[in-house]
């Protein structure tokens, strides 16, 4: 039996694609409640259901006799500590940048010590992201997560492409009530990161890592490399 997606969510989770996959820029305003109705052929109830939701999840902000607004990263308050690599980048005065690097949706037994760690079976989906943070165009820290594809279904490419960080993404699309626990260790130079970080012999480099649990289980794993000056502030 197919699963049948209420009128309200189907709205939401459209609108929710546009806005982390840029389609709906910060600061732009949304349809009027009237227009918004027409385009997904739904009640004005429905419509209003949709928006408190989404200003809830911090993607919107109302403004009186305005309408409603697409929410400023800079402005949300998410209530969970995590390792902010953008926000880290910014505060040695470099510009951030991060740039999706692959994407997959693993359906077989693939990686199975990833799948250990977020206690998946072999026929279990499982997402594999690999991303690069850059610092003034160098790049600082390569990161790879994985996530069980059960607790965040429907996560789209272009989403993860717009986004500068894949948490904040989570917490907001699916509600994710997690503590973050990292730690790090000194990293060996590997035939692999040289040529990611075009290192010499001698580079300062430092292994991270992350889990995420809700409610006693691991949904998030990442580890990641980071390199030169960007270690004293991930580690300190």
């Amino acid at each position: 039996m197919a699963n049948i997606v209420p009128l309200y969510q189907s709205m939401l989770n459209d609108l929710i694609r546009q806005i982390e996959s840029g389609e709906l820029p910060e600061d732009s305003k949304l349809p009027s409640e009237q227009k918004l109705g027409e385009i997904y052929h739904v009640s004005r109830i429905t419509v209003r259901r949709a928006l408190t939701e989404l200003e809830n999840k911090q993607y919107i902000s109302k403004k009186q006799g305005q309408g409603s607004f697409v929410l400023r990263r800079e402005d949300e308050n998410l209530g969970v500590r995590y390792l902010n690599v953008r926000q880290i980048i910014e505060q040695t005065e470099a510009i951030a940048k991060m740039k999706l690097l692959s994407y997959q949706l693993l359906v077989n037994e693939e990686l199975p010590d990833m799948r250990e760690k977020l206690d998946l079976t072999s026929d279990d989906y499982m997402y594999a992201i690999e991303n690069m943070f850059y610092a003034d165009d160098h790049p600082v820290f390569h990161q790879k997560i994985y996530l069980p594809y059960e607790r965040f279904p429907s996560i789209y490419h272009s989403e993860l492409a717009n986004n500068g960080d894949v948490i904040p993404f989570l917490i907001k699309k699916y509600n994710l009530d997690v503590q973050f626990f990292t730690h790090s260790k000194a990293g060996l130079i590997s035939k692999k990161n040289r040529k990611l970080f075009n290192l010499n012999v001698g580079d300062p480099l430092v292994d991270v890592y992350t889990h995420g649990i809700e409610q006693r289980k691991v949904v998030y794993y990442s580890e990641a490399t980071v390199v030169g000056n960007l270690i004293m502030y991930i580690t300190g």
